[in-house]
């Protein structure tokens, strides 16, 4: 674990991947917190969530690592299937490990520690996920996180 890495710069990092994934999706997508399929439950956590970096119950304190999660909105009528595979490629073109998880789940590893998931919901059209994760932080730098924009264009 990288000490000096705190959960806020953590948290922006993530922000500002998934702000550098949208500036090469067509103009109109976003990132939302509510899904364009209604039959997707709109995620409702503003705030990042910090999940322990260790297994098993024996622990109770200790570093986390970040997850943050977004619909993909607003993306051509019919193109789920298409970005699907379309935004691995874009993973890959910048160096990131991509690793399918089943059908529905497509993995990013970034060589800076972060990461990230891209699942299809399997509604058809807007129902494509993007989680983003950080490395692990100290566990005492999560309280100065803020909640995270409802919406990110």
């Amino acid at each position: 674990m990288d000490e000096s890495l705190t959960a806020v710069e953590a948290q922006l990092k993530i922000r500002s991947y998934m702000s550098e994934l949208l500036a090469e999706l067509p103009t109109g997508t976003a990132l939302s917190k509510k899904p364009d399929n209604p039959d997707l439950a709109t995620k409702n956590r503003r705030n990042p969530i910090a999940n322990p970096c260790w297994e098993g119950n024996v622990q109770s304190s200790g570093p986390r690592y970040l997850s943050i999660g977004y619909w993909i909105v607003g993306l051509p009528a019919g193109a789920t299937a298409e970005y699907f595979e379309r935004i691995p490629e874009l993973w890959q073109s910048k160096g990131w490990a991509t690793e399918p998880q089943g059908r529905t789940v497509m993995k990013a590893k970034i060589p800076d520690g972060f990461g990230f998931q891209l699942q299809d919901a399997g509604k058809g059209d807007g129902s494509l996920s993007l989680t983003g994760f950080s490395p692990c932080v100290p566990e005492s730098t999560i309280d100065a996180m803020e909640n995270d924009p409802f919406t990110i264009t």
